[in-house]
């Protein structure tokens, strides 16, 4: 069995989640605006997912022995929520706004 793709996969989605839990959380409070503050929560998620990601392939094949230590070729599995930052971003940024706009009372 190969976990690699599987790993590649669910961490990223983990992270979607993380932004609109972010995201929604933040339309609780009076910001003003929340973009800028999901763009560097973002990036944070980013990189932490990116950094669990390489730690958790590593357990995959050195102790659990489920991936394959394909030597640099596995990067290819490491990056996929480095570059889902955009993402992250757009996702935490829009359930902000979409909240606020419903907390705001009718016209």
């Amino acid at each position: 069995m190969e976990l690699s793709p599987i790993i590649a996969t669910v961490v990223p989605l983990i992270g979607i989640v993380v932004a609109k839990v972010l995201g929604s959380n933040a339309a609780k409070s009076d910001q003003a605006s929340y973009w800028g503050a999901a763009f560097l929560a973002s990036i944070a998620l980013g990189v932490g997912l990116t950094i669990a990601q390489v730690l958790l392939h590593g357990l995959c094949i050195d102790a659990l022995h489920l991936c394959k230590s394909r030597g640099d070729g596995n990067m290819t599995y490491w990056f996929q929520s480095f570059f889902a930052i955009p993402v992250f971003w757009f996702i935490a940024g829009s359930t902000w706004q979409r909240k606020k706009k419903s907390r705001l009372p009718p016209a």
